[in-house]
């Protein structure tokens, strides 16, 4: 078991560009709630929202009800950081 949980800190919004940069523990409903005033969200709404992390969802390409209309997580995701056991990084 990996726990990303402190690992949860929205880095940067990015309006202009249509971008979010966040950790992999941060909730999405509470990223929808910091992007809520832009007028914008993160399409991908799982039934667990509420407690889904965003390092879940692209592990499991998470969905949810809206997925017909606005696809799932893969959709979403334009650039991965992984570090590995080893401490090898990968872009």
């Amino acid at each position: 078991i990996l726990d990303l949980s402190v690992m949860n800190k929205v880095i940067s919004i990015d309006i202009e560009n249509n971008l979010v940069e966040v950790e992999p523990g941060v909730i999405c409903d509470e990223l929808n709630e910091k992007l809520k005033s832009s007028g914008y969200f993160f399409p991908p709404d799982p039934g667990s929202s509420s407690v889904a992390t965003i390092g879940g969802m692209v592990a499991t390409n998470a969905g949810g009800i809206q997925a017909f209309k606005y696809g799932v997580t893969q959709n979403y995701v334009l650039f991965l950081e992984v570090i590995f056991p080893d401490g090898n990084i990968v872009k």
